[in-house]
């Protein structure tokens, strides 16, 4: 194990979003609030390579199989981990068919707070 130093590098992370810690997103299960953040960071990758749906979306694909593997849960829990996402309005999911993967956009809620970015 390393300490955390004033010059020790930081490892790769993936943003947490504050308002998942709010009401009413507070009471999501960990599963869940653990799952956005995964769908956050492949929303990144989609945007950098130019997947968005019809009315401008980013489109993210994110089976049941692949949220199994992640989270170290059988196919049920999966699936209610997906559907509790999905419940509150944090992902839209359209489904296209048998065998093949839901497209899955990402929703923040109205008041959102972001980060402001510096300008290059």
């Amino acid at each position: 194990m390393i300490s955390v130093r004033e010059n020790t590098p930081v490892p790769s992370y993936m943003p947490f979003p504050r308002f998942l810690m709010e009401t009413p997103f507070f009471f999501l299960s960990a599963e869940a609030k653990l799952l956005y953040v995964l769908m956050l960071d492949r929303t990144s990758i989609s945007r950098e390579n130019g997947y968005y749906d019809r009315n401008g979306n980013v489109k993210i694909f994110f089976t049941v199989e692949e949220v199994r593997q992640k989270l170290h849960k059988g196919k049920n829990r999966s699936i209610t981990v997906i559907r509790e996402l999905e419940g509150c309005g944090l992902i839209t999911r359209v489904k296209r068919g048998q065998g093949r993967p839901a497209v899955i956009t990402l929703n923040y809620p109205e008041d959102v707070r972001f980060i402001k970015r510096e300008s290059a």
